[in-house]
């Protein structure tokens, strides 16, 4: 008996129809960014070729950067150019007529922004950085292997008094940040199925005002609650405050500090859930 929830047969096609719609609509975009790895170190070996006679390969550290702001375009951008026409009548009317559950469609949309596109992008852009820097010895370390090393030496040398180093070691991980990928993509996600026009922006000026909301609510409550605290540590000397102070002073905080990728895990978690529900609830209530 067929299910009407979610039956596999049917989602494995319902999921190549949806996925061929999603490398039509975004396919080319994709590759743009995809292939920047290699576009923009040409361009900075061009650079300076033109201007000092020598080639120059691209550090690291500034791959790494270009690599996130190339990745969170896509998490920002993808949504909308994926899902967004949903809310157009016309297009929304067509997805709705297409014989599958509303569970069904939900998983595969879930699957397609938030796990295979940023994987895809990842995997290509990174590859193409590998493949630049093992024809050029100076590019210096590829980006999986710079993802890959140990911890910054900087958190070696950092005061204990300032810092857990131990547990900011932990959330420098970059499996950690996995479940961030997917969250920034759930909000865009979201963001696509609400509004009607300028998607992206909206989500992100909605995100925006939700931001300094939050701040104008909790900054007075903490700032009342721990001002006491402050006052008390303004008035002792540099000998007098250690980390043992600072922790019978503070150990709701210093209990934080030492736990902060579990505390990131767990929230992350919990709020990809809420973010997955209000997806489904929105894609349950879409009608034309």
């Amino acid at each position: 008996m067929r299910s009407n929830v979610f039956n596999m047969n049917r989602f494995r096609r319902y999921f190549r129809s949806d996925f061929r719609s999603a490398v039509s609509n975004y396919g080319i975009t994709f590759l743009v960014f995809s292939t920047l790895a290699v576009t923009t170190y040409l361009l900075h070996g061009l650079f300076f070729l033109t201007a000092t006679g020598e080639w120059h390969g691209m550090s690291s550290w500034l791959r790494i950067v270009l690599f996130v702001i190339f990745g969170l375009t896509v998490l920002i951008g993808s949504p909308a150019k994926l899902y967004g026409h949903l809310t157009d009548r016309k297009e929304g009317s067509a997805f709705l007529l297409v014989p599958a559950s509303r569970f069904e469609k939900f998983v595969s949309m879930v699957l397609i922004s938030c796990i295979i596109t940023p994987f895809l992008f990842g995997v290509v852009y990174m590859t193409l950085d590998s493949f630049v820097c093992f024809i050029d010895p100076a590019c210096g370390d590829s980006l999986f292997k710079s993802f890959f090393k140990n911890s910054p030496s900087f958190i070696d040398t950092t005061p204990d008094i300032l810092i857990y180093k131990e547990s900011i070691r932990s959330i420098l991980t970059p499996w950690l940040y996995f479940d961030d990928i997917i969250q920034i993509s759930l909000l865009f996600l979201l963001g696509a199925l609400i509004f009607k026009k300028s998607k992206t922006g909206k989500t992100l000026g909605s995100l925006i005002l939700i931001s300094i909301s939050l701040n104008l609510l909790l900054t007075p409550i903490m700032s009342l609650t721990m001002f006491d605290k402050f006052k008390m540590m303004a008035e002792m000397s540099d000998a007098d405050i250690t980390l043992g102070t600072m922790e019978q002073m503070f150990p709701f905080f210093s209990w934080i500090l030492r736990n902060l990728a579990i505390l990131d895990t767990i929230s992350d978690t919990l709020m990809n859930g809420l973010l997955m529900f209000f997806v489904w609830l929105r894609l349950k209530k879409l009608k034309h």
